[in-house]
């Protein structure tokens, strides 16, 4: 029979990327684990035909491991300390658009954000609106993806949807789902990958596979996590739907699998 499933993960900034993502492999070094320094990192800005300003801003982590760093005096944003609503869990890597605001036509820029995890403070350039800093139109897409400008509140970090998709795989024409192929009896793996920026910080992240199509059966080993094997006990063509979601916003993904009868 089709299984489905929901794992949750709750506190503070939930898991960000759920199994698929984790960038840690098994054997880092303990010693490294969690104290390395996190960098805060601008993103870029954009003006919409209004005068509205949408900037955003990225982080890049040393650590193995995901780490905390709770807002106040050790995750803040300048010249006024503000808590903007801003990430609390930074996992490994570099993560882009994790911090997108909007502000209205008298923005000036100044606006800068400041991290000190293991004994190191570091911080984004105040020089936000130079030239070079505007994105390039390949970028617009991530920046603006969810955000509507003039609805949007204002000088707060917002909460977008969960990005989804496969890794390895991309869509067809017309945002088709892309195409694998498998055989009934045989176990195919989907490489899954949830991304979210941890907000809100109270939601929980959720994942969870299900079939929306097919000629018989799917068996998913693992249906609450982006990394699953999937056998089906029919051949014909399937289509298969991982979800996530983080309490307010969701987003979603498809592949198509095409099933050959068993060997």
């Amino acid at each position: 029979m089709t299984v489905r499933g929901t794992r949750r993960w709750s506190g503070p900034a939930a898991a960000l990327v759920l199994a698929a993502a984790v960038a840690a492999g098994p054997g880092a070094p303990a010693a490294l684990a969690q104290n390395e320094p996190v960098y805060p990192v601008y993103d870029g800005f954009t003006v919409t035909e209004d005068g509205l300003y949408v900037v955003a801003f990225a982080y890049f982590s040393h650590n193995f491991e995901p780490v905390t760093v709770p807002p106040g005096p050790r995750n803040r944003f300048e010249p006024d300390a503000a808590d903007r609503g801003q990430a609390t869990t930074f996992l490994p890597g570099h993560h882009r658009f994790q911090c997108v605001m909007v502000f209205g036509p008298d923005f000036a820029g100044g606006l800068r954000w400041t991290l000190d995890h293991a004994g190191v403070t570091t911080g984004t350039s105040e020089d936000m609106l130079q030239y070079n800093w505007e994105l390039e139109e390949r970028s617009m897409g991530r920046l603006m993806r969810d955000v509507d400008p003039a609805e949007a509140p204002r000088g707060v970090c917002l909460n977008r949807s969960p990005t989804v998709r496969f890794l390895g795989l991309r869509n067809g024409p017309g945002g088709a789902p892309p195409e694998v192929s498998a055989a009934v009896g045989e176990e195919l793996k989907l490489f899954g990958s949830v991304r979210d920026e941890g907000l809100p910080r109270d939601g929980a992240l959720v994942s969870r596979w299900r079939m929306l199509s097919g000629s018989g059966a799917v068996t998913f080993s693992a249906p609450d996590e982006p990394r699953t094997l999937a056998s089906f006990d029919a051949p014909g063509r399937y289509e298969l739907e991982l979800w996530a979601g983080d309490g307010e916003l969701e987003g979603s993904n498809r592949v198509a699998v095409t099933v050959e009868p068993a060997p």
